[in-house]
């Protein structure tokens, strides 16, 4: 029973690095969100960057992470792993409806990503995961860079990425500029 375990450590260590290290674009799930003025027009003109709303909390691309995951409370799932964005140990903290990525800065854990998980939670803009490719273009105008399977959009050094499975939107992340 222990071998089990521990070979399901290994592999969940090994799977969840990828993941932070920019493994596959396919997984990543965030809220998106902007300034909170609610079109298209406001957010180009934000030049802060995306920010994630979530009951009241502010989350910013790069802010410090730890008065927020105070703020939010207990994780659902908590895994740490070396960071492929900076030296030293990158954590996830999955909630139920988004999960948030953080890296290392000297003593000072800040936000790489944000992902979306379900569709209970949307951007200041009303894009959920039940939203379509129109839907985003509507609010938010076209994207920066469009390749097979998503749609990405810049601002103020941070990232919107809108992923699809076919026509099905599949997450939706906000991404620090180190997670390039």
């Amino acid at each position: 029973m222990k071998r089990k375990w521990l070979a399901f450590g290994i592999v969940a260590a090994m799977a969840l690095s990828m993941v932070a290290c920019g493994g596959s674009d396919d997984t990543k799930v965030i809220e998106a969100s902007s300034n909170g003025a609610g079109d298209a027009e406001s957010t180009a003109q934000n030049d802060e960057g995306y920010v994630f709303h979530y009951d009241g909390t502010e989350l910013k691309m790069d802010d410090d992470a730890a008065p927020i995951v105070e703020k939010l409370g207990e994780p659902s799932q908590y895994f740490e792993s070396p960071s492929c964005a900076a030296e030293g140990i990158g954590k996830l903290y999955t909630y139920s409806d988004f999960e948030i990525q953080t890296y290392p800065d000297g003593d000072v854990d800040r936000i790489l990503y944000v992902r979306l998980r379900t569709d209970n939670v949307a951007t200041d803009e009303g894009i959920d995961l039940s939203s379509t490719r129109e839907d985003i273009v509507a609010a938010y105008g076209e994207p920066a860079e469009e390749a097979t399977g998503s749609m990405t959009y810049e601002l103020g050094g941070t990232s919107l990425i809108f992923i699809f499975d076919g026509d099905s939107l599949n997450s939706i992340e906000y991404d620090s500029a180190m997670n390039k």
